[in-house]
């Protein structure tokens, strides 16, 4: 399968390997998937869909160099 990714995604992607906290992109987003999937389970994916507000990628960015994960 071969999934096309947006340059915002690329960039969240990079942003979580160079955090430290992953490895590479792959684990990155096998975390991601893993974590989709226990929501779904939970029947928490329709409820996180209409929630609002989503976040955009500076705030994620504001928020992890707040805690020390990103520089």
């Amino acid at each position: 399968m071969t999934i096309e990714l947006t340059a915002e995604q690329e960039r969240m992607i990079d942003l979580a390997v160079h955090s430290g906290a992953y490895h590479d992109s792959e684990e990155v987003i096998s975390t991601a998937l893993a974590m989709l999937a226990e929501d779904i389970e939970d029947g928490a994916v329709s409820e996180a869909r209409s929630a609002e507000p989503r976040f955009s990628l500076d705030e994620v960015e504001a928020e992890l160099r707040s805690i020390g994960k990103l520089k």
